[in-house]
């Protein structure tokens, strides 16, 4: 290629020179930009990839988790074969009562007073106590305790108050029992409580 004016020798070579240099400060800045550009896609991929390490993390313990909560909700219903029949706390009240007399009478003992109490709130459940009065030993007051710890249903004695009716002879005592049954509480009552919160 000609150019329209002449270059001697000399002029030559500094502007092959300075040519040179443009190009090598273009390559510098090129390279030193790329260089930045892949530390930061690098970091960037490192930061996503522990991001994804993390939600994988999540998501198995997610299955033990789940699995956790599948063991916790068949001992629920495993203890809630054990609940008193009857949904409403009348109802639960009269088949513990029933039981609770059936189980004296097995053992001879006269029940002389019977009465339902306030049911007790438990969050999801509800508890039903109930107290008898009678007359007995000792020996078939501890064999009725046992019946109670052995039913069909889940018992807790939350009262015992034992008097003895001859002190210088304290076998015969008379005996008042308060016995709690359990019941699940209705969902619509539940319902109602969520939308009043809300």
């Amino acid at each position: 290629m000609k150019l329209p004016f002449k270059v001697n020798e000399r002029e030559k070579k500094v502007l092959l020179a300075g040519g040179a240099a443009v190009l090598l400060i273009i390559l510098f800045y090129g390279f030193s930009t790329y260089s930045d550009f892949r530390a930061n896609v690098l970091e960037l991929a490192d930061a996503k990839r522990f991001m994804l390490e993390k939600q994988m993390q999540k998501l198995s313990e997610k299955d033990i988790l789940e699995a956790r909560v599948g063991m916790v909700k068949q001992e629920i219903e495993k203890y809630e074969k054990f609940f008193l029949r009857g949904s409403k706390p009348p109802v639960a009240a009269a088949v513990l009562q029933r039981f609770l007399k059936e189980g004296a009478s097995s053992l001879n003992i006269e029940v002389k007073q019977e009465r339902t109490l306030n049911p007790v709130d438990a969050d999801v459940y509800l508890g039903i106590p109930v107290e008898i009065g009678f007359n007995t030993s000792t020996d078939k007051l501890k064999e009725l305790l046992y019946k109670f710890r052995t039913a069909p249903y889940l018992l807790t004695v939350s009262e015992l108050r034992i008097r003895v009716i001859n002190v210088s002879n304290p076998v015969d005592v008379y005996a008042t029992v308060v016995v709690t049954g359990f019941i699940k509480k209705l969902a619509e009552k539940k319902d109602k409580k969520e939308k009043n919160a809300s």
